[in-house]
């Protein structure tokens, strides 16, 4: 399913968003997540997250790829609170669809969009989430990526209005060799959480963080993803580190 697109088009409806307007970055285990999905592909893949504050995350994802264009995610998220217990947070299941197609000679660019829904475990809302995500390779060894997000609690206790995010990566292929492969990347990503459409605050309220993300795959498909945040705006979290590890068979 390739369709031809502009991905400059692209690259100025999603990335200025993201990059242009403030952030409110508080996702201990998020990602700048892949428009691409390949028929027959699996994972699996345990994240973790921490903050200065000592709070955790972890999720545990499940993916499989039915066709070309629709990709099931099933995901465990579990958190523990600063000097608490680790506790089941929600149970999430998550619809991929991607409605365009980067070619094998890096024309055009990778289009998608999601669409979950999280079982609160707690006692509290569930939550609804669309997600807009766009990939890009470019110059050989780079690739950008980008994703456009609203999420809205449902149920007993919602707050009303839709939450906004944004989030960008741009990432560069490594010319070395080291701990088994030659596969590496290095990058940075940038994390937006703009308020509730009900109340949005002003650019100082809002959080911004932006900090290096790092990627290692090996052969069999075993990949670890690593990255730290810092922020930069009065209402974001200071700092937060995130690991990922898996396998894709």
């Amino acid at each position: 399913m390739r369709r031809h697109h502009s991905a400059a088009s692209a690259s100025l409806l999603v990335l200025l968003p993201a990059i242009l307007l403030p952030a409110h970055a508080q996702s201990l285990t998020g990602n700048v997540g892949s428009a691409g999905v390949s028929k027959g592909e699996q994972s699996v893949e345990a994240r973790f997250g921490a903050d200065e504050d000592g709070n955790a995350g972890s999720r545990i994802h499940y993916d499989n790829a039915f066709t070309d264009w629709y990709q099931l995610r099933l995901i465990g998220a579990f958190s523990q609170p600063d000097d608490g217990d680790w506790d089941v947070s929600s149970l999430t299941v998550e619809n991929w669809f991607q409605w365009s197609e980067e070619a094998s000679d890096n024309s055009g660019f990778n289009g998608g969009v999601r669409f979950a829904y999280g079982f609160d475990q707690n006692g509290g809302p569930d939550e609804a989430e669309v997600r807009l995500t766009v990939t890009d390779k470019f110059a050989d060894d780079w690739e950008w990526r980008a994703n456009l997000i609203a999420e809205m609690e449902t149920g007993n206790g919602s707050e009303g209005g839709v939450e906004l995010e944004g989030r960008a990566q741009i990432s560069r292929a490594l010319n070395i060799s080291a701990l088994g492969t030659d596969d590496w990347r290095l990058g940075v990503e940038y994390f937006a959480e703009f308020g509730n459409s009900r109340d949005i605050p002003g650019l100082s309220g809002q959080a911004h963080q932006i900090g290096p993300v790092v990627k290692l795959g090996w052969q069999g498909g075993y990949f670890i993803q690593s990255a730290v945040r810092f922020g930069v705006t009065r209402g974001a979290d200071d700092a937060m580190a995130k690991l990922f590890v898996g396998r894709e068979f």
